[in-house]
């Protein structure tokens, strides 16, 4: 019995210690490679699993941040970049996916500079090699919004085979508003100047820019429409033009 529980001993894996995870990966704020998690901004927090390696995280330097949770628990290689953005209440979370023994490999998750969260946001990474979700500068995102690069499960035809679902990415422009309750799906692109309506549903690429996209699944409701944080005081009494 002795002799099994040594066996078993020298078997067992030394858990990874933490300032070892900024060794196997890249932490940087700025043109800085952080050595530790005490070095992280207040606000940002890094998760590692022991598995997690030559992943790269970038920050800019500048931004505003509040409960961000950046979680390579399941990212191999990975990167996520994060442009000086505003989070002014809630939080956001970027992870990434392990399915059936498989993590996110090689794949990238990037948020542009002078974007506003106002409530609790989620994005996904996609399971995928080489693929991406990208959102561009200057958007602003309300509340309990979720964005998904990948469906963690396969969905096939019957009758032929194919598989239903093949990742292919997210890519959301510059200066799009995304509502309440927004949910962004695998294979989704939308245009800069876009608004999404709340609780819409997106799981398509669009192509024109500066539209109203509301409904699950989303469509066009509206063309050639723009935004702007301020509410205007005169409650639209003289247009915009």
């Amino acid at each position: 019995m002795l002799g099994r529980i040594m066996r078993l001993r020298r078997r067992s894996k030394a858990p990874v210690a933490v300032s070892d995870h900024y060794r196997r990966n890249q932490v940087w704020v700025g043109s800085v490679r952080l050595s530790a998690a005490e070095d992280l901004p207040t606000g940002v927090t890094v998760d590692f699993h022991d598995r997690s390696i030559g992943n790269i995280v970038r920050l800019s330097d500048g931004g505003r941040w509040r409960n961000v949770v950046i979680d390579l628990s399941a990212a191999i290689d990975c990167v996520v970049e994060i442009g000086a953005i505003k989070v002014q209440s809630g939080g956001l979370r970027i992870s990434f996916v392990a399915n059936g023994g498989r993590c996110s490999t090689g794949t990238t998750v990037s948020v542009g500079r002078g974007s506003i969260f106002n409530g609790s946001m989620h994005i996904i990474g996609p399971l995928t090699p080489g693929l991406s979700v990208s959102l561009g500068e200057n958007g602003l995102f309300a509340t309990n919004v979720s964005i998904r690069g990948s469906s963690h499960h396969a969905l096939w035809d019957l009758e032929t085979g194919a598989l239903l679902n093949p990742e292919v990415g997210i890519a959301i422009g510059d200066r799009v508003w995304l509502g309440d309750g927004v949910v962004v799906l695998n294979r989704a692109v939308i245009p800069s100047g876009s608004v999404v309506g709340a609780r819409s549903v997106v799981n398509k690429a669009f192509a024109e820019e500066n539209t109203l996209l509301v409904g699950a699944p989303a469509i066009v409701r509206r063309r050639n429409v723009a935004w702007a944080n301020e509410f205007p005081v005169d409650n639209g009494a003289s247009p915009r033009v």
